[in-house]
């Protein structure tokens, strides 16, 4: 798992900025509780209420590109109708 140290770190290698709000939602997302952008900007907007979805889609997006975060997709089957759940 990273380090937010070490996050940090790999934005400045790669020459991007740090700013307030980028730290505050790397806190968000190192705390791990979001599947989501959506969720990472409810819980961030608590912290911080000037901040908008695009900053969260941005940080997201580099740290995609920097190899930090990797976009997964889950999928699962629906119920089937008159399916017995019992056995």
């Amino acid at each position: 798992m990273w380090q937010k140290e070490q996050v940090i770190e790999e934005f400045q290698k790669r020459g991007k900025r740090i700013t307030g709000q980028r730290e505050m939602l790397l806190d968000v997302l190192l705390e791990g509780n979001w599947t989501s952008c959506k969720d990472v900007y409810y819980e961030a907007k608590k912290r911080d209420p000037k901040l908008g979805m695009a900053t969260v889609y941005r940080t997201v997006n580099a740290l995609e590109e920097i190899g930090i975060l990797t976009r997964t997709y889950r999928y699962s089957f629906p119920p089937r109708e008159n399916e017995n759940t019992d056995s």
